[in-house]
């Protein structure tokens, strides 16, 4: 049976190599408490590594999302308040249309009806191509091109309202593969099914020309240009409705991200604190256990 020979080599280098081991957790500790983190680099915790690292990159996504979410909202309150603004106009130019159709105005009455039809017509214009962040809200994914432009005739009168935009949709990524549609084209909210910029030239001429039997058919038409409108403006609240809960859930999932990343890398105060307590005592004890392994030299007999 062979024996290993214990020499003082061997001695002095094991204990000096305890010594450092043990200064090194201490260090490891003393960073934590500084720092606050339990894993300051991979090989501290591999797989505590991992997971920190999802959690990471599922935070920065949902950041994102967040930030994509907040750029589409004036541009939504924008459409909403239009849509809103125009209706109220629309009711309005029904009610001149009434007085026009029904009354018994001369030539000078239903001159200065057409007159505020015609400001109505010209602010409808106006609203239709609004632009938020110098984009046009109305017309659809072309939104450097304005969404209606404007025949006129020699005395600057609206003759007819043209649809230059398209009709696509702008998609917004609010989560992994989920995108939700945030734009409303002008065709469809103005156009579709009644021309509302149609409308009101028509309503406007007839009321110039004095043709109550014409007016009584643009009353038919009001119904189905306000109903177009409110369709437009329930889809907007529809879609505002769904991402206010995108972003309620998505802050959630954050916080559950966040507390994980936490639970993962950050130092347990408390527990540090008595573990570093217990290496600097160990510490001690293995200077305090050296001084005895370790023989006097040479030098210590001569003296």
């Amino acid at each position: 049976m062979s024996t290993v020979r214990v020499t003082q080599g061997l001695l002095t280098s094991r204990t000096v190599r305890n010594i450092q081991n043990s200064q090194r957790r201490m260090f490891d500790l003393q960073q934590q408490l500084a720092t606050g983190y339990r894993i300051k680099s991979p090989s501290d915790d591999p797989s505590g590594s991992q997971r920190a690292l999802s959690a990471r990159t599922a935070i920065g996504k949902n950041e994102q999302y967040l930030r994509n979410i907040n750029r589409v909202g004036p541009q939504l309150v924008e459409t909403e308040t239009t849509i809103q603004t125009v209706t109220d106009k629309l009711r309005r130019a029904k009610e001149l249309t009434v007085q026009g159709a029904t009354g018994t105005q001369g030539a000078t009455e239903f001159g200065a009806i057409a007159e505020e039809i015609n400001q109505i017509l010209e602010q409808t214009l106006s609203s239709a191509n609004l632009r938020t962040n110098n984009r046009y809200i109305f017309s659809g994914t072309r939104t450097l091109t304005p969404a209606f432009e404007a025949e006129r005739d020699a005395d600057g009168r609206i003759t007819q309202v043209n649809f230059m935009g398209n009709t696509e949709k702008t998609q917004l990524a609010v989560s992994d593969g989920v995108t939700i549609d945030v734009n409303e084209d002008g065709h469809t909210v103005f156009q579709q099914q009644q021309d509302v910029f149609q409308l009101l030239i028509d309503a406007r001429d007839n009321l110039v020309t004095g043709d109550q039997e014409a007016l009584q058919d643009r009353l038919a038409e009001f119904p189905v240009a306000e109903d177009q409108l409110l369709s437009g403006l329930a889809r907007v609240g529809s879609v505002e409705n769904r991402l206010e809960r995108v972003v309620m859930d998505t802050e959630d999932f954050t916080l559950q991200l966040r507390q994980t990343l936490s639970d993962t890398i950050d130092a347990d105060f408390a527990e540090t604190i008595i573990n570093l307590n217990v290496e600097t005592n160990a510490f001690e004890a293995a200077l305090v256990a050296s001084a005895r392994v370790i023989q006097p030299s040479l030098l210590d007999f001569i003296r």
